[in-house]
């Protein structure tokens, strides 16, 4: 039998496909998917269809699929079958992340207690039941504090709240948002972290963890943290970036992550780098595709393949350009039709691409009433990060999001 990597879904084409390339360009592909295959189907030599919702449903897959061929690697890029991947990996008697590590990456509580013993820089934080026990915390904690859920993702419903009014208003919201994969209701209640937010993607393998990849991050819809807008390249002076590869070494060895590709968020504090958070998979809002761009010869998929069939990647060089991405959201609720671009605007040369994400007739809400609510997106090019975030603010405000208002 061939050797396959065996993939766990594969998410939306416009946010992953350039990750399958990759990978089949270099392996042989095998693949646990929810519905018939369309854009896919020119990467993956056999697959299965699987409700990726029903655990058993997919192991029965993924053992189809290794009853016919020699699975050497398992990966998945999706958040909420981060753990899943994982086990069935033990299960077919495939090395790929430890179990252990793939829970502590889906719940953040247990990554701060990981951290806490291993003297990784991170936020201090409780963990809350009930409101009562919210403002406990955040009385010892100190406002502003942040109310998240732990086992959400790209910041959905993650909260900043500056006293006990607002704690309580939120509380309920917060735990109202969290993932299922999350079943005994308790909320993060944590030390605010001031500064700027960047985060590293690395290959981890054998213990070593090699950061290739560092983006800056924009947030905004105050007070959640939604994020719009990512930089990637070399967005930090030598020093502050020797500092922060430490850290995110030290906080994937904390976790036990290993034989994967893992996003490490982080604020860079006037007391030094902080972990935010390690995801165990590859990053995501397009800043892997972005590194693609910023760094010369730079291949996610086959890094992806890579870790996952216990090779060392190739060599992976430092960036050479700066390139970021900005979300487009309407202004207000809106059932979307289009986005319309000024013709002059798209065609400078420093606008790499504007594309929709979300089909006509789509209901686009803003947050809280929806997180992620995205019509689009553009990418742009620039000499330094000052000049992309103006020319992607020029392109997201010159830009209109069109569509039928919603009623209240």
């Amino acid at each position: 039998m061939k050797e396959s990597v065996l993939v766990i879904g594969t998410g939306f084409q416009h946010f992953r496909e350039y990750a399958l390339r990759g990978l089949a360009q270099r392996y042989r592909v095998v693949l646990v998917a929810r519905s018939p295959l369309e854009w896919e189907l020119p990467y993956v030599a056999e697959y299965r269809e699987a409700d990726l919702q029903d655990e058993a449903a997919v192991l029965a897959a993924a053992e189809d699929l290794a009853a016919r061929n020699r699975i050497v690697g398992v990966v998945t890029w999706d958040e909420w079958l981060v753990a899943q991947a994982a086990e069935i990996g033990a299960r077919l008697g495939v090395r790929s992340m430890p179990t252990g590590a793939a829970r502590s990456c889906r719940d953040k509580a247990m990554q701060r207690a990981r951290f806490q013993e291993e003297g990784v820089p991170s936020a201090r934080f409780h963990l809350a039941a009930s409101v009562a026990e919210a403002v406990a915390a955040a009385d010892e904690i100190g406002y502003p504090v942040v109310v998240k859920p732990r086992g959400q993702a790209a910041s959905i419903a993650v909260t900043i709240v500056h006293s006990e009014a607002e704690l309580r208003e939120t509380f309920e919201v917060v735990r109202g948002a969290e993932s299922p994969s999350i079943g005994d209701g308790l909320v993060l209640i944590e030390e605010f972290l001031s500064g700027p937010e960047i985060a590293v993607d690395s290959w981890v393998l054998d213990g070593r963890v090699e950061p290739f990849s560092i983006s800056a991050k924009r947030t905004d819809y105050p007070p959640f943290f939604e994020e719009v807008a990512h930089v990637v390249g070399k967005v930090l002076d030598s020093g502050t970036e020797a500092a922060v590869r430490d850290v995110v070494v030290a906080a994937n060895r904390a976790l036990g992550v290993d034989r994967a590709v893992t996003h490490t968020e982080l604020m860079l504090t006037a007391d030094g780098p902080k972990v935010v958070e390690v995801n165990g998979r590859l990053g995501g809002d397009l800043i892997p595709r972005l590194a693609e761009i910023a760094i010369p010869g730079l291949s996610i998929g086959g890094v992806l393949g890579a870790v996952a069939t216990g090779r060392e990647p190739d060599p992976i060089p430092e960036p050479d350009r700066l390139v970021g991405i900005r979300f487009l959201y309407p202004g207000a609720d809106l059932t979307f039709d289009d986005i319309e671009v000024p013709a002059a605007l798209a065609d400078e040369p420093w606008v790499h691409e504007v594309r929709r994400v979300s089909e006509p007739g789509t209901e686009l809400r803003l947050p809280p009433r929806q997180f992620l609510g995205r019509a689009g997106y553009v990418i742009a090019t620039g000499a330094d990060i000052a000049e992309i975030d103006a020319r992607l603010l020029a392109l997201a405000d010159s830009t209109t999001v069109v569509g039928e208002p919603l009623g209240v």
